[in-house]
C-alpha cells in the first residue's frame, strides 16, 4: 500500500470521516499529498503516478480521485445551493450528428404496445457511450506505452474483467460535489474578440485557466469538479450538417486544454476530483503522444480522475454570468453498468 511521506507541500486541508477513507492515506485528519516530484516512482510509469494512494488493506482502489468527495466535502459543497435553480448538463443523446472515430450514431426505436391490449409505448435505444455527453471511466484509455490502466490494470485484464468500471462510481453514490465552471469562451470573447475555431487544435494553456478564474473571482478547492467551456457544443449547435460532418467525422481536430507539462503540474497541484468540458476530449485533440503529456494518460491512468466530455455548458454559462458566480452544487448519476467504459453523465448543476 502506498503511504505518502508525513511531510507534504500540498495539504488538501479538509477533514474527512475516518470511516470513509480509513488507512488509505496517512491517518491524519486531512488528505496530504507529496509534491509532484516527491511522489514515489511506479515501475513502467512516469514520475507523478498516484497508484496505491487510495488503496485499502487487501483491496486495490478503483475510483481514484473520487475518493476526495468525502461526506464533509459534499456537505460543504451543498452550501453552494441558495436559489434552487438547476441546470441539466447533458447534451441530447441524438448529438453528435456525425460521430467520429468510427462510432455508431444514436438510434431510438419507439415500440407500440397496442398488440398487448394497452395504449402504451416503450422505446429501445442504441448509444455508443463515447458519441455524446459522457464520462470516461478509468478503463477507457490506457497509458499507451505500457498498455496499463489506472492502478496497474493491464489491457488484457481490462478486456475480460469489470475492474475500474463505472459501476464503482454508482456503488459509492454517484458523483456529488462542488462544480466550478471556467468559462474560457466567455472570457476570451470579452478580452480578445472572436474565439479560435472549435474544430481546430487550439490549445488552452493552464495560465489562461488561472486568468479566467481570477477574472471570474472564483477560487477552487481540492476535491472540486473542474468544468471548462471552450465553445465546441456551441459551434455544433449552429453549424450546418456539412460543417458538422467535416468537423466531427472527417478531421478529428478539436479545441481543448493544452497537453503539456505545465498543465499536468497545474492539474496535480489543484487535486480535482474530476474534470469535464464541452469539447471532444477535454484536452486539445489529437494529443502529442510522443511528448508524454497526453492528459487522458495523466488524468485517467496516473491519478484515476474521471474525464467528462461534450457536456452542454451553454445554459450553465448564462446562469453563472447572471448570478456572477461560477461555482455550484453538482450531481451526476452515470449508468450503473458493471464494468462500464463510458456513460452519459446525468449531470445537474444546482445554484
Amino acid at each position: 500500500m502506498f503511504l505518502p511521506p508525513p511531510v507534504s507541500n500540498q495539504d488538501l486541508g479538509h477533514p474527512h470521516d475516518p470511516s470513509e477513507v480509513g488507512a488509505t492515506l496517512t491517518g491524519q485528519p486531512h488528505f496530504s499529498f507529496p509534491s509532484f516530484d516527491q511522489l514515489p516512482r511506479v515501475e513502467g510509469q512516469p514520475q507523478g503516478c498516484l497508484w496505491g494512494m487510495f488503496d485499502k488493506p487487501g483491496q486495490k482502489d478503483e475510483v481514484g480521485t473520487l475518493n476526495l468527495l468525502t461526506r464533509l466535502v459534499v456537505q460543504k459543497a451543498s452550501q453552494e445551493i441558495s436559489t434552487g435553480e438547476h441546470v441539466q448538463l447533458d447534451w441530447g443523446l441524438e448529438n453528435v450528428e456525425f460521430p467520429g472515430f468510427g462510432r455508431k450514431k444514436f438510434e431510438q426505436k419507439v415500440v407500440d404496445l397496442a398488440s398487448l391490449g394497452f395504449a402504451a409505448l416503450d422505446d429501445e435505444i442504441y448509444i455508443n457511450t463515447q458519441s455524446g455527453s459522457q464520462w470516461d471511466s478509468l478503463k477507457h484509455f490506457a497509458h499507451q506505452k505500457s498498455r496499463m490502466y489506472y492502478n496497474g490494470l493491464s489491457h488484457d485484464d481490462a478486456v475480460k474483467s469489470t475492474t475500474n468500471g463505472i459501476h464503482n462510481w454508482c456503488e459509492r453514490g454517484g458523483i456529488v460535489g462542488r462544480g466550478v465552471l471556467v468559462d474560457w469562451l466567455g472570457w476570451y470573447e470579452k478580452k480578445h474578440g472572436d474565439p479560435p475555431s472549435a474544430v481546430s487544435r487550439h490549445e488552452i494553456p493552464a495560465s489562461e485557466l488561472e486568468e479566467v478564474l481570477r477574472y471570474q473571482g472564483t477560487t477552487t478547492r481540492p476535491g472540486d469538479i473542474l468544468i471548462v467551456r471552450s465553445g465546441y457544443v456551441r459551434w455544433h449547435n449552429y453549424a450546418s450538417p456539412e460543417d458538422r460532418k467535416k468537423g466531427t467525422q472527417e478531421n478529428s481536430l478539436a479545441i481543448g486544454v493544452q497537453n503539456n507539462e505545465a498543465t499536468v503540474r497545474w492539474l496535480y497541484d489543484h487535486h480535482f476530483a474530476a474534470v469535464a468540458g464541452d469539447t471532444v476530449a477535454f484536452e486539445a485533440w489529437p494529443p502529442p503522444m510522443q511528448t508524454g503529456w497526453c492528459l487522458h494518460e495523466w488524468l485517467l491512468v496516473q491519478w484515476g480522475t474521471p474525464i467528462g466530455e461534450m457536456w452542454d455548458l451553454e445554459s450553465l454559462s448564462k446562469v453563472c454570468e447572471r448570478e456572477k458566480r461560477w461555482s455550484f452544487f453538482l450531481t451526476s448519476a452515470p449508468l450503473n453498468v458493471k464494468g462500464g467504459v463510458g456513460s452519459p453523465p446525468g449531470a445537474i448543476a444546482i445554484f
